[in-house]
């Protein structure tokens, strides 16, 4: 009797309020009633979702004006009511005028883009860290504008320099391509306001940005999504079309950005390609190269499905800085064959390498993938190869499921418990490894960096707290935290039934080491610590607006570690050839003074020999912090197994992917110091 009356009181006020309205109350109740530790919705949360939503309107501060923001800061500490029931206003208001702002801009962008941009003038465009909307006027708003766009085209203008071939001076490529670069912007400014203005599709917009910030604004791993969101989210490529096996999506600049990889396609397997990659150039073999400065979204997607057939070289801006060139083929991707694939590095020892640049599942509430088993199936190939050792990868890897990697971490482990978890209601369960015994107890390393993620922390954890491995690289994003899907329905009668109005992403846990520490905020430290790109940038969860706190468990009883591993004589060692290197000594020193110059202001010359300089400056530290060893190494080569069966004898594709994958190992400043590392392991070993 009382669910029936509470489901009859529900709908009667569900029936006062607007639809919106009901999904913002249902969306707070669901994340209320699932999270982990739900923060109060008040005054501090109402500021908080108010920032979220302008910062999402208006990320470059160049729709609203200070007089806008004043009129909605009225509401700044008013949204907690709405959700709670209230008086329904801030959307509506925000919607109305947010529509007419974008239709201010748009014809802004139009009149400034229809002519040739001053490139002569002294001018420079400021950006800062703290957001504040500090203009005033439409004629600000204008100024805003022009500098913004000035930014864009000399950015673009600069790409297609720096990828010349035959390097022709700044100033010739402005005067050539000034007129092409700025046409392209205006293209994708007109298609990006068009987009969001369209009449069919601009209130929902507007309703996504708004149950979004209600939803981040609990932690930045909790969100909205729509059913269309939610079917991006956990979409893969079709297996029947031809494909490269990456997807490339559009940034608020208008570069065009790798997104997502597919696992067992050629960008994957490759191991040359990852998430936010920038694309700089596409050339088909026997064609000429294409500057995708130039190209819109549309005109870039429609080069790569160009041909089924035939070879393309991509050339890219790595998320580190690295200008790298990849080779690529279409493959019909087959996702029942196995997607990691190990290499032999020979030298004064013979040591195995694996890289692992993603889990196969994506979802943290996954059951599981083949990707534990991959690896396994690998390692008894290169078990077979008589190694000495062996290096797993797993920089740049965003992490999986939970059960993933407690698969993965039961590689190496024989037995006993491997994580923690804890709910809403405080209780603590280890997780045991879910196999009993071990495929590979040799010595290994297992690198890592500011973007090994989730379930790649949680492998390096274990390792790492078992002494199971040496963990090499630089402190791990950060991310210690559990999340499951919930549909947007009041009653939830159903869980599995499809929700009409979306889901909820809700942060449900927390996840421990067995000794009672976590990784989250700080993320899992190195035994063994190498200089890295991330170091200097506020990138990882500690960063992020809301992350839920670090604290700690009891340690398990149960847990008992191998023999203490020589970590600080290995880190002598190691140190000693790092301050010889001296691709990594400038590494240490551009971290060193990006750390100590790091301003809140940033300002950019527009004039163009002024820009050059700055753009000069500014690649040339990107190029060191993302620098690719340019001698291949001494200390081994590396190699494919004596039989390897993956490709076809005369399959010449197959044979140049690994003939480019081994050269770029050969190269790799970080895997050279793994194998030093991994070296002194088991001189170590063989000394005690």
């Amino acid at each position: 009797m009382y669910s029936a009356l509470f489901t009859l009181i529900g709908c009667s006020a569900f029936a006062q309020t607007s639809k919106t309205q009901q999904m913002a109350i249902v969306l707070k109740r669901q994340i209320e009633r699932n999270h982990y530790s739900p923060r109060a919705v008040n005054d501090s949360f109402s500021s908080d979702m108010f920032s979220k939503i302008l910062g999402s309107l208006d990320a470059q501060q160049n729709i609203f004006t200070s007089d806008d923001y004043a009129a909605l800061s009225g509401y700044r500490s008013k949204l907690d009511d709405e959700v709670n029931g209230g008086e329904w206003k801030f959307l509506d208001l925000v919607t109305d005028l947010y529509r007419q702002r974008l239709k201010n801009a748009d014809s802004t962008a139009e009149s400034v883009l229809a002519k040739p941009l001053d490139f002569s003038a002294d001018d420079k465009i400021t950006f800062t860290k703290e957001q504040g909307f500090r203009f005033s006027s439409s004629s600000e708003l204008r100024t805003r504008w022009t500098r913004w766009f000035k930014f864009l085209v000399l950015n673009g203008l600069y790409d297609i320099h720096e990828t010349d071939s035959l390097k022709p001076g700044f100033k010739s490529v402005l005067d050539k391509n000034e007129s092409i670069v700025r046409e392209k912007i205006k293209k994708i400014s007109k298609k990006k306001f068009q987009e969001i203005l369209h009449v069919s599709t601009f209130e929902n917009y507007m309703k996504e940005v708004y149950l979004n910030a209600l939803a981040t604004s609990f932690d930045p791993h909790t969100m909205y999504l729509s059913i269309e969101g939610r079917e991006d989210l956990q979409s893969q490529l079709s297996t029947e079309d031809y494909s490269f096996g990456f997807k490339i999506d559009e940034t608020g600049e208008g570069k065009i950005i790798i997104a997502h990889l597919v696992p067992g396609g050629p960008a994957w397997k490759s191991g040359e390609l990852h998430a936010n990659d920038e694309l700089l150039q596409i050339q088909w073999a026997g064609k000429p190269p294409v500057d995708i400065p130039t190209l819109t979204y549309e005109e870039t997607a429609d080069l790569l499905n160009g041909s089924n057939h035939g070879s393309v070289f991509l050339k890219l801006r790595k998320t580190n800085g690295a200008i790298q060139t990849v080779t690529l083929q279409k493959e019909k991707i087959n996702t029942e064959e196995n997607l990691v694939k190990g290499y032999v590095l020979k030298g004064e020892k013979k040591i195995g390498y694996i890289s692992l640049p993603d889990f196969y599942t994506v979802w943290e509430e996954g059951a599981g993938s083949s990707c534990a088993n991959d690896v396994a199936k690998e390692i008894i190939k290169l078990k077979r190869e008589k190694i000495d050792g062996l290096i797993l990868d797993v920089r740049f890897n965003g992490g999986g499921s939970l059960e993933e990697a407690l698969q993965m971490a039961g590689i190496f482990i024989d037995e006993g418990p491997l994580t923690g978890t804890k709910d809403r209601s405080g209780k603590v369960v280890f997780l045991k490894d879910p196999n009993r015994g071990t495929i590979y107890d040799g010595p290994l390393i297992l690198l890592i960096n500011g973007q090994s993620a989730s379930a790649s922390e949680l492998l390096a954890a274990v390792l790492q707290d078992y002494n199971r491995a040496i963990v090499v690289g630089s402190a791990s994003y950060g991310k210690a935290t559990m999340q499951a899907i919930f549909p947007m329905d009041s009653l939830m009668q159903n869980p599995s039934a499809p929700s009409p109005n979306g889901y909820v992403k809700i942060t449900t846990g927390k996840l421990y080491r067995v000794t009672g520490q976590t990784a989250q905020l700080n993320g899992v430290l190195p035994d063994i610590h190498l200089p890295d790109a991330f170091d200097a940038l506020q990138y990882r969860e500690k960063f992020s607006q809301g992350a839920l706190a670090q604290d700690t468990v009891k340690r398990n009883a149960y847990f008992k570690p191998l023999n203490p591993l020589s970590v600080h004589g290995l880190q002598q060692l190691s140190d000693q050839r790092i301050n010889s290197n001296k691709d990594l000594k400038n590494i240490k020193e551009v971290i060193r003074k990006a750390t100590q110059n790091e301003k809140a202001v940033r300002e950019v010359p527009l004039k163009f020999d002024g820009f050059e300089k700055w753009a000069v400056q500014n690649r040339k530290e990107e190029i060191i912090m993302g620098v690719e060893k340019r001698i291949p190494t001494s200390l081994f080569t590396a190699q494919t197994y004596k039989h390897e069966t993956q490709g076809l004898p005369g399959d010449d594709y197959t044979k140049t992917i690994d003939e480019i994958i081994l050269k770029n190992i050969q190269k790799d400043i970080y895997i050279e110091e793994a194998y030093g590392i991994v070296i002194d392991l088991i001189k170590s070993k063989a000394q005690n």
